[in-house]
């Protein structure tokens, strides 16, 4: 393995089959994992970044230590939406000349996030509003959302694909799998023959990835399609697991099992928020599930979380809700 460590932007380490891991920092501990593998004469990717002088920089920089060049990209695979994962992808595009790959479901929500008059920004801060968001949170969150359009542009040239089908880079052939949970249309990329995946956001070494709601036409209830996950990707024989932040990992199955417990107690832990006395909006649930955090976005991660999972439990029958001056309440059923 060869690791640039240190306080340097430039960091990559070199796996079985040729696979690079390029550690893109998010912050001071924390970083996102862009992977290349070999093809032909360069790399297909998965996975570029978001846009940023900073990344820009740093695959300039990785790049020419690798021993590459950005115009011998021959792929990108993108597994979700999230500007920390598709956002470089346009510039790399116009680097390269390569294709594009994403779901459709993620595809219409690049375009509904930021595209024409974003609607889905707007559908967000609505929903937010709707579940007790106060003001000031409002306006902080409607901020941010329209600075992200920054992360994300230039747009790619998109080319989609489907679960049960496969994409070759360099000597992988990978089935795509639809993961969702943590985002719609998420994907993730198995190699039979090497028993490796690439799991993006649904499969975390050291944590429960975050489970947000974002509109009912993407997925009405992501809990419940993240349960479906975990349990479909049960069927799938795993070495090594390949994930979007932290480490690649063993025991992938075993893993699997923990996420499954770590949701269930998860889920628990909002229900127990409710009562059959008083009636609270899915914000004043959150106080109760998730650590205070100064961090902006992280604190609406674990807000539509909490969202996530209260309308979980309203689809199962365990709280009901009501809503009066276009405020959503909810409290346990007995």
């Amino acid at each position: 393995m060869n690791d640039l460590g240190g306080d340097t932007l430039s960091r990559f380490t070199k796996h079985e089959l040729g696979i690079v891991q390029v550690r893109i920092p998010m912050g001071p501990t924390f970083w996102m994992n862009s992977y290349l593998i070999p093809d032909s004469d360069g790399y297909s990717i998965i996975d570029p970044g978001m846009y940023t002088e900073e990344v820009v920089q740093l695959w300039q920089d990785e790049s020419e230590e690798i021993g590459f060049q950005l115009k011998q990209i021959k792929k990108i695979v993108v597994t979700h939406h999230h500007p920390d994962h598709y956002g470089l992808s346009g510039w790399l595009q116009e680097q390269s000349g390569a294709p594009v790959y994403l779901s459709k479901l993620a595809d219409e929500q690049v375009k509904a996030l930021w595209g024409g008059q974003r609607p889905l920004m707007t559908y967000f801060l609505e929903t937010y509003r709707q579940n007790g968001l106060p003001a000031e949170l409002y306006e902080q969150l409607k901020e941010q959302l329209a600075d992200n359009l920054l992360q994300v542009l230039p747009h790619a040239n998109t080319t989609i694909i489907n679960e049960g089908e496969s994409i070759q880079l360099g000597e992988l052939k990978l089935e795509i799998i639809h993961t969702p949970g943590h985002a719609a249309g998420h994907l993730s990329f198995y190699s039979e023959e090497h028993e490796l995946i690439f799991v993006g956001d649904t499969v975390m070494p050291d944590s429960l990835p975050d489970t947000c709601y974002v509109a009912e036409e993407y997925d009405a209830n992501p809990i419940s399609s993240y349960i479906e996950t975990l349990n479909k990707l049960k069927r799938y024989k795993v070495k090594k697991a390949f994930p979007g932040h932290h480490q690649p990992f063993l025991n992938f199955s075993e893993r699997l099992s923990q996420l499954e417990q770590l949701n269930k107690d998860r889920q628990q832990k909002v229900v127990e928020q409710f009562t059959a006395e008083e009636w609270k909006t899915a914000y004043e649930a959150y106080f109760g599930v998730f650590e205070p955090i100064d961090a902006l976005i992280q604190k609406r991660f674990h807000y539509t979380e909490t969202l996530s999972r209260v309308r979980y439990a309203f689809a199962e029958g365990l709280i009901e809700q009501k809503e009066a001056s276009s405020i959503i309440t909810y409290r346990k059923l007995t």
